[in-house]
């Protein structure tokens, strides 16, 4: 699966580790192929590729841990590393829950199926000129933005306990900013992310983008308070995400987390069924085993609106359930640079319903169609009130119809609260990097402050 070079790199650093004194040792290698194309102005402006290789060591004395991350890798650098490892352990202080690494069982870790074709460096400037002329269909003046990306994860996980796994994952990406100035500025934003780049579809997502571009420069001011809202898959998404965070072990068990108490309770709609399944290929970071080797399962995290199912990996679950192979397999696979946190999943699907963004609408009488959410955060966790911006086409409802464009609001709600009473949701789903969602309709969504564009 990796180079020769690199092979015998992963080849040098075990006979080292075995060499040391470590109880155990586990590493992590990554080879990451990215390439992208970028563009502005409807122009293309920018054609880069990098690789990036990675070696994520832990090792361990008694109950002394000791971590480091190489790029650098060559024999003399990870000889080095292997050093200065071995010199740290002799002052961390010991952590007396700790149970050791990941060891091997009688599980079939099954085969999974991750890779598709990649595009080339000609093929994604076909895309973007495919998405300028089908905005320019829309309105000469314009402007989009955005990339076409594509990313090849190669990944092993090695430990002294006899966990050898490896896996490889490529996906293709495309995201178009649309810009049209007339009366002020309108901006609309659409994104996709496949592994068959076939089923990319710049026509389509060029044309959505800009159109709410064009609709959004005649955007009307409403008062802020409280409205039903349809919530497009992309910020469904960012709902999925957030959470998804609040099903971490650590926050559960330190009492910041608003399902803390609440596993077994019918917090949300019964229409909320919110599944991680990694082993389907349908998801983009579908993976048979998690960053230390343990292997994945499919589990509910809500069935049915109860939530189901706190996420652990070895370390947490040693420390909080005095059992480490009650691990989840939820460690961070390491897929990116770009991760916030080291227990999280990474192939969550909201369970589509029997309805249409159509019918949605129709069914609002008086409302807002969010197209996307923005600059998502956290206003206390432990209430799982968020904050954040709607963004890139919000749209005005009156009587089932969409009747114009709207300026962006600040919202501030709680997710189980407003995720309690679901009247829709659609059949159709978009694919996410780390998501599968439908769009949903709200009975209420409260917006708590008003933007002037």
């Amino acid at each position: 699966m990796f180079s020769e070079s690199f092979t015998n790199l992963i080849v040098h650093t075990l006979k080292a580790l075995q060499k040391a004194s470590f109880d155990e040792f586990e590493i992590s290698c990554v080879d990451r192929a990215h390439a992208l194309t970028r563009f502005a102005n409807s122009t293309i402006h920018q054609n880069v590729a990098d690789h990036t290789y990675r070696f994520q060591f832990r090792v361990v004395k008694g109950k002394r841990i000791s971590e480091n991350t190489l790029t650098a890798l060559t024999p003399t650098s990870i000889d080095k590393t292997i050093k200065e490892l071995e010199s740290m352990l002799s002052f961390v202080p010991e952590i007396p829950f700790f149970q050791g690494f990941t060891e091997p069982t009688d599980y079939a870790i099954p085969a999974v199926s991750s890779t598709g074709n990649l595009l080339d460096e000609f093929q994604r400037a076909d895309i973007v000129e495919t998405s300028v002329n089908e905005a320019e269909q829309v309105d000469k003046n314009v402007k989009l933005a955005g990339a076409v990306s594509t990313n090849d994860v190669r990944f092993q996980v090695i430990n002294s306990n006899g966990i050898d796994l490896s896996h490889r994952i490529t996906y293709n990406r495309l995201v178009i900013n649309s810009l049209t100035e007339k009366e002020s500025k309108g901006y609309g934003k659409e994104e996709q992310c496949v592994r068959d780049p076939s089923k990319l579809t710049p026509e389509l997502l060029s044309r959505k983008a800009t159109e709410l571009s064009v609709n959004t420069c005649f955007a009307k001011d409403h008062p802020q308070g409280e409205y039903e809202v349809v919530l497009s898959p992309s910020a469904v998404q960012t709902i999925i995400s957030f959470l998804s965070f609040s099903f971490g072990a650590v926050s559960f068990h330190e009492s910041q987390s608003f399902i803390t108490d609440k596993i077994g309770e019918q917090l949300f709609d019964e229409k909320i069924t919110l599944h991680d399944d990694p082993l389907n290929p349908d998801t983009i970071l579908a993976s048979p085993f998690d960053g230390e080797g343990v292997s994945k399962k499919p589990s509910f995290i809500i069935e049915g609106g109860v939530p189901k199912t706190v996420i652990y990996d070895n370390f947490v679950a040693s420390k909080y359930l005095n059992d480490k192979k009650r691990t989840t397999g939820h460690r961070i696979i390491p897929f990116s640079d770009y991760v916030w946190s080291s227990i999280t999943p990474l192939n969550v699907i909201l369970t589509p319903g029997d309805s249409s963004l159509t019918e949605m609408i129709e069914e609002t009488k008086k409302g807002f169609f969010i197209n996307r959410l923005h600059y998502t955060n956290f206003v206390n966790r432990r209430l799982g009130a968020i904050t954040g911006l709607t963004r890139d086409g919000l749209l005005f409802i009156e009587d089932g119809e969409v009747i114009s464009a709207a300026k962006n609001f600040r919202f501030t709600d709680i997710l189980p609260q407003f995720l309690k009473n679901i009247p829709l949701i659609s059949k159709e789903t978009e694919t996410g990097t780390r998501t599968i969602s439908p769009a949903i309709k709200l009975d209420s969504f409260k917006f708590t402050g008003k933007s002037k564009h």
